[in-house]
C-alpha cells in the first residue's frame, strides 16, 4: 500500500509538475500546566498531585513507633500560600521558620495522630514545581 500512494505521489508530481506541501508531523506535547482544586477554587500548577507524590517520593502511609504513637506520612493537606521554613537560625521558634518563600505551594505533611507537636511538611512550588522540606 505504501509503494502505490509513493508511486501515485511520484507519478502526479513528474505529470504535472506542481509541488505537494506536506504538513510537518508535530509529536504531542505533555500538558504544560494541570488544575488542582482545593476548597472550591482551581489552582494552575506544573504538575499533579499524583505527579509530585511520585517525583518526590512522597508516598502516603501510617507507622506506629515503639510508644505506639501512630504517625501519618505524607498527608496531603492543601494549598498554601507562602512556604515558611526553618533553616536552623536562632531566631527561629516553634511556630515560625527563618525563611518565607512568595507563591503558592502543595503541602504534605507527616504528623502525629495520638499528640505531641513534632510535624515535617513538603512544600513544592505550584508554578516551578521546586521542593522545600521544612523539619519543626
Amino acid at each position: 500500500m505504501f509503494k502505490k500512494s509513493l508511486l501515485l505521489i511520484v507519478a502526479l508530481l513528474t505529470i504535472g509538475g506542481g509541488t505537494i506541501a506536506a504538513a510537518p508531523v508535530v509529536p504531542a506535547e505533555a500538558a504544560t500546566h494541570h488544575l488542582i482544586k482545593w476548597h472550591g477554587k482551581k489552582y494552575r500548577s506544573k504538575y499533579t498531585v499524583k505527579q509530585m507524590r511520585r517525583k518526590f517520593h512522597l508516598k502516603y502511609y501510617k507507622t506506629k513507633d515503639i510508644a505506639h504513637v501512630t504517625w501519618v506520612h505524607n498527608l496531603y493537606t492543601g494549598i498554601s500560600k507562602g512556604a515558611n521554613v526553618h533553616t536552623g537560625a536562632g531566631s527561629e521558634t516553634h511556630a515560625h521558620g527563618a525563611v518565607t518563600h512568595k507563591g503558592r505551594y502543595a503541602m504534605f505533611m507527616t504528623d502525629q495522630l495520638d499528640g505531641g507537636n513534632a510535624y515535617s511538611l513538603e512544600y513544592i512550588n505550584l508554578k516551578t514545581g521546586k521542593h522545600y522540606h521544612d523539619q519543626a
